[in-house]
């Protein structure tokens, strides 16, 4: 017969037979999922520190929202004789009828001192009772807490009630495409010299922490 059967000693053959015990064993598995383990970790550790980097320059000891020169957009979209609110950055943009820009921070000197969170607002229905009021506005920011109101005009001035000193202002510059660059990094501030609350008070300026 022309056929011929396998012979052990050629090449290729085993050198000995496979043992019942080695034919049962399995495989070895690789964990299916870990490589994504590893992925979601690593997606972890950065938002968490983006949420620590949030933390700390996100407001720190009273702050507003952001730090550095910030682009608010095209200066000529706002208003003369009108107050925009930038909610994030917890600032008010003035505009005189000159077209001189005040940006203002929402909370008082008082409400800082005291560390509390009770915020001005602007009430175009609100009325001033010792400043004059402004070419083209209408109304002053009022800040009510603790069932007592305090006043200011629009470009910040303190007026009346139970809080003193003028609102913190942001220094402000236009820049070479005509947006409104606000410089979030200090503000010019009121603080009482010693006792929170109680006068002499002093305009300083405030840094970002």
């Amino acid at each position: 017969m022309n056929g011929s059967a396998a012979n052990p000693e050629e090449p290729g053959a085993p050198d000995r037979p496979e043992t019942a015990g080695e034919a049962e064993r399995p495989a070895a598995r690789r964990p299916r999922f870990g490589c994504l383990l590893r992925v979601a970790a690593i997606i972890a550790v950065v938002l968490t520190a983006f949420v620590v980097l949030g933390l700390i320059f996100g407001g720190g000891d009273g702050g507003p929202g952001t730090s550095g020169a910030f682009d608010a957009g095209d200066a000529e979209l706002y208003l003369r004789g009108d107050v925009t609110y930038l909610e994030f950055q917890n600032i008010y943009v003035s505009r005189l009828a000159d077209g001189t820009f005040f940006v203002l921070y929402d909370l008082s000197p008082k409400q800082q001192e005291l560390g509390s969170d009770c915020r001005i607002r602007y009430d175009e229905s609100a009325t001033l009772s010792a400043l004059p009021q402004l070419e083209g506005f209408r109304g002053a920011f009022v800040e009510d807490c603790e069932d007592r109101r305090t006043v200011w005009r629009a470009d910040g001035q303190f007026d009346s009630g139970a809080g003193y000193g003028d609102l913190d202002r942001f220094q402000t510059r236009i820049g070479a495409g005509g947006e409104l660059i606000i410089d979030l990094d200090e503000r010019t501030c009121t603080r009482s010299r010693g006792v929170p609350g109680i006068p002499p008070y002093d305009v300083r300026t405030c840094r970002h922490p």
